[in-house]
């Protein structure tokens, strides 16, 4: 009977919840104290297309049953704000033609809970970039593929999880809105806090919008914290519909 049990338990640990960089998962290993009993394992698998795609092929060689991917991103939707969750429903890359459809389950799920919680959650497009994506391109993105937010993991991460059979999901919340200006080179924030020292040595002026971008993600990784613990820890909840704003 113990044997069962133990099998039990290891085929419940199945749900991969990733991340481009420490920071974004912070909050999530603060709120959920046992993820391993909780049937999750978190990972930090880095930024940008190759740090994402290395990272995802280890995730995949551990046979989740889903990954989820959590993290910031940068809003193109003006109605978007800080904090606010972004549930692709699709993923597309600006250098790749064929978007990647997410796994509607894993989806639906997330967006269900946030429909109870009367969290501000948006569907649709998302599109993965190459670096830091200023207020014009944003805009410029949003004409091109009808996308709500931009960040740098997501489409590579897709594409490995497809590659493997393995059902993907992304919630992102929005950091940076869409008329905000970042610091090209916090881009390369996954290389560590020295690279951001560097950046702003190089770069006095942005001091203070790196203050507040250091508010805007503590209240984005509060949110994703909210999310990974009410949606994903646990069983799944039957879709109830569309939640909070309307993309």
């Amino acid at each position: 009977m113990a044997g069962r049990s133990r099998l039990v338990a290891f085929v419940m640990l199945m749900l991969a919840v990733v991340a481009p960089m420490a920071t974004e998962l912070a909050g999530v290993r603060q709120a959920i104290s046992d993820p391993h009993g909780s049937g999750m394992m978190l990972r930090v698998v880095g930024v940008g297309r190759q740090r994402t795609e290395a990272g995802i092929e280890a995730v995949a060689a551990e046979s989740p049953t889903a990954i989820a991917l959590i993290g910031f991103c940068g809003a193109t939707d003006p109605g978007l704000l800080t904090g606010d969750l972004h549930v692709a429903e699709v993923f597309h890359s600006i250098d790749r033609p064929g978007p990647i459809p997410a796994d509607p389950t894993l989806a639906g799920r997330i967006r269900s809970w946030a429909d109870r919680s009367a969290t501000r959650c948006v569907g649709g497009p998302s599109a993965t970039v190459t670096a830091i994506t200023g207020a014009k391109r944003k805009s410029g993105l949003r004409a091109e593929t009808g996308s709500l937010s931009v960040n740098m993991e997501d489409y590579w991460a897709a594409r490995v999880a497809a590659a493997h059979g393995i059902p993907f999901a992304s919630v992102r919340a929005v950091l940076d809105t869409a008329g905000d200006e970042i610091p090209d080179y916090l881009g390369g924030m996954g290389n560590g806090i020295i690279h951001v020292l560097r950046g702003l040595a190089t770069h006095p002026g942005s001091a203070a919008v790196l203050i507040r971008l250091a508010r805007k993600a503590q209240i984005a990784r509060a949110r994703l914290a909210d999310c990974v613990s009410g949606a994903l820890d646990g069983p799944p909840a039957p879709s109830v519909g569309p939640a909070g704003l309307t993309p």
